[in-house]
């Protein structure tokens, strides 16, 4: 297990969260632009939940952006996104709409937040928001439009929206009947997808100018997840056999999410004993390379 992967690991979710952060709107110095579709509520859980992993003057930052742009937030979402609550939500929901106070005036010199740019292409869940509404009805329509694969049923959008099943579910049937989404039956499911020709006819936007689909709140979750792990073994005594042993247990517990990222997630059963720690070793670098901001 190389000592710079947790490094790696820490380096890709700052830059991450500084990237999507400066493409809603905070003004920050970043090297690189995310170019992928921006998941507002999964950034929010990174900056406010991630146990210390994002700086924080852009936690400040992000707390002045919420309090000018908290109309753009569903807090129904972020509630399903933090799952149990806790400080970290409650933080993050005290923030919305809410002027910055005193303490945190200094930001002004050095970050300041501003209202997001519709038409960027990362910022496509803003220009939906600003259209619908800030709840479900944008959230299918953003995944339906970034999702790079075939049809998907109900239960599939449910889970990548955050929102209830049977909510969803109605406004799938509302799309159809509407014209931009198509309804198939394959076997006993009902999937569906995007007429994205007439979706970009109506953005003004061309079929290629969609962003790329990354279902950030499970990666970043993964992601936060890992880095504490290697955190916690970077100066550990521990045995080779010991740490594979753990090793294999944090990835049956990531493997969904990180599956779901298309990312090779090694199989405990080929890789006995300490032979393990290699191929976890490039899964790590792997969710790192995810993770980084992918610029245009």
């Amino acid at each position: 297990m190389r000592p710079s992967s947790s490094e790696a690991l820490g380096r890709a979710l700052s830059h991450a969260a500084w990237a999507q952060w400066t493409s809603l709107g905070v003004l920050g110095d970043t090297r690189q632009p995310e170019s992928r579709c921006i998941d507002p509520e999964a950034l929010i859980w990174l900056t406010f939940a991630s146990g210390g992993a994002i700086d924080a003057r852009l936690v400040d930052a992000a707390r002045a952006w919420l309090a000018l742009n908290g109309h753009l937030i569903s807090v129904h979402r972020l509630r399903n996104t933090f799952g149990e609550g806790g400080t970290a939500l409650e933080n993050a929901i005290s923030a919305l709409g809410r002027p910055v106070d005193a303490n945190r005036a200094r930001i002004k010199t050095t970050v300041k937040a501003t209202e997001p740019d519709p038409m960027a292409p990362a910022n496509l869940a803003i220009r939906l928001r600003l259209l619908m509404d800030a709840g479900s009805r944008s959230e299918v329509a953003r995944f339906l439009l970034t999702w790079p694969g075939a049809g998907v049923d109900a239960q599939h959008v449910a889970a990548a929206a955050a929102f209830a099943k049977r909510n969803v579910n109605d406004i799938l049937l509302s799309f159809v009947k509407a014209g931009v989404v198509h309804e198939v039956w394959a076997g006993n499911r009902r999937v569906f997808s995007a007429d994205k020709d007439r979706w970009c006819g109506f953005l003004g936007i061309q079929l290629q100018d969609l962003p790329g689909y990354v279902p950030w709140t499970g990666l970043f979750r993964s992601a936060t997840r890992i880095l504490g792990w290697l955190e916690a073994y970077r100066s550990s005594d521990t045995s080779l056999y010991l740490r594979s042993s753990s090793a294999r247990d944090l990835v049956d517990a990531v493997r969904p999410d990180l599956v779901s990222c298309g990312i090779e997630v090694p199989d405990v059963r080929r890789h006995p004993a300490e032979s393990f720690l290699e191929p976890f070793d490039a899964m790590v670098a792997e969710v790192a390379e995810t993770t980084a901001p992918h610029g245009v």
